[in-house]
């Protein structure tokens, strides 16, 4: 008969046991860590496209507020650029608009879509516009009043 010396499964001085306990202590991190990246896992919610209702009262604000005491507002502006033309909306009273208000909302409020109505003395005609309101799901809107004049902004 042949005998083969099997010195290896005679661990005499605790190797197999040492490797044992480092597998099992592997085992138990690799194991946390899929736990912990389960746990942390971001699913979309339907909720993350919600437009924040603050955005519109921000930007509202920001058109109303002047740079300094010898300039205008853009809503004064607006109301200017309106006065000098009777009050019509031609198309060069909305391109004129259109470069104040327009380029200041895009700047603005660059990721979103908006709409901007004056509602008094225009009886809600569409100032300035960035996208189809009709086709949005969530709209946040601000209202400010000067003068004779009230402009609603909507952002969605």
């Amino acid at each position: 008969m042949i005998t083969i010396k099997n010195t290896f499964f005679k661990d005499k001085k605790g190797f197999l046991s040492l490797l044992d306990g480092i597998l099992a202590i592997l085992l138990v991190l690799i194991a946390l860590l899929v736990f912990n990246t389960v746990l942390n896992f971001n699913t979309p919610s339907p909720y993350d496209d919600y437009i924040d209702s603050k955005v519109a009262n921000d930007a509202m604000e920001l058109m109303a507020i002047k740079i300094d005491e010898n300039s205008y507002s853009i809503l004064e502006s607006i109301i200017i650029v309106l006065k000098s033309n009777d009050n019509t909306l031609n198309y060069e009273t909305k391109k004129n608009i259109a470069n104040i208000a327009g380029n200041f909302l895009n700047k603005t409020i660059s990721n979103n879509n908006y709409l901007l109505v004056e509602n008094n003395v225009l009886d809600g005609e569409i100032i300035v516009s960035n996208g189809d309101i009709l086709t949005a799901s969530n709209i946040s809107t601000s209202t400010r009043n000067l003068g004779e004049y009230s402009f609603t902004l909507s952002v969605f």
